[in-house]
């Protein structure tokens, strides 16, 4: 094996390593753009912000890392300092980035397509009387990327939701949710669930899809677990017909 390969191997397995390690949280614990990015970083938010849909975002991610090779710096855990574990820059489009301490990061989106949907009331038995209004069909995604530029997988959940301000009501559609791997992978997935919930006391309803994602390997009959998360991605709705993408890693 060549020396360059040794050295990519190296990378790519710090890379993962440094995934392990990333502490449970949600995107409210994110902080955002309160700390200006590095050059690496924003480089990739202006390549991102420029884009004029001649490239998809894997292609564009993924030339712009290895364009950018020699700025990649491998980045150490800091267990003492909370600040920065995840920076979060809004995007042009509306997504969010997500940069780590670590060697990866992720795009989070939110898209909307017109519901056709000829649903004009509650299918709740109690509340069947009720005239909702609807929301478009929503799509909430997130997608993984590794420092550089390979896109590891994407998780999606798609629904919409009806809402009534007065009674306050609100019923999530469940549509679909799916998550797909990048090529190559090395990541399983497993304990795989998609559906949707309704909380009639906060009124807060939600459409989900979460697995656990997980790669490692055995040696001399022992196992080395490298990346280990639960990661659950959904949008959510209140009775005013406000939806929200958001997500938990744990």
């Amino acid at each position: 094996m060549s020396r360059n390969k040794i050295t990519i191997g190296i990378l790519f397995l710090t890379m993962l390593v440094g995934m392990a390690l990333i502490p449970a949280v949600n995107a409210q614990e994110e902080l955002t753009a309160s700390e200006k990015p590095s050059e690496w970083e924003q480089g990739l938010i202006d390549a991102l912000n420029s884009n004029t849909k001649t490239f998809s975002t894997d292609d564009l991610i993924l030339n712009y890392c290895e364009a950018n090779k020699d700025k990649i710096s491998i980045l150490k855990n800091n267990t003492a300092s909370e600040k920065s574990k995840l920076r979060t820059y809004e995007l042009k489009d509306g997504s969010d980035i997500t940069f780590t301490n670590e060697n990866f990061f992720f795009v989070t989106n939110m898209t909307e397509e017109p519901n056709n949907k000829t649903i004009t009331q509650s299918t709740t038995a109690a509340t069947s009387s009720v005239n909702l209004d609807y929301t478009d069909t929503i799509t909430a995604s997130q997608s993984f990327y590794n420092i550089m530029g390979g896109r590891l997988f994407t998780i999606y959940s798609k629904g919409y939701y009806g809402y009534s301000i007065s009674p306050a009501i609100v019923e999530a559609h469940y549509i679909d949710a799916w998550y797909t791997l990048g090529t190559p992978t090395i990541f399983q997935v497993s304990n795989w669930q998609e559906g949707a919930s309704d909380n009639t006391v906060t009124h807060i309803s939600e459409i989900y899809g979460s697995g656990h994602f997980h790669w490692g390997f055995e040696i001399a009959g022992a196992g080395l677990v490298l990346y280990d998360k639960n990661i659950k991605v959904y949008s959510t709705c209140d009775q005013f017909g406000n939806v929200h993408r958001t997500y938990e890693m744990t």
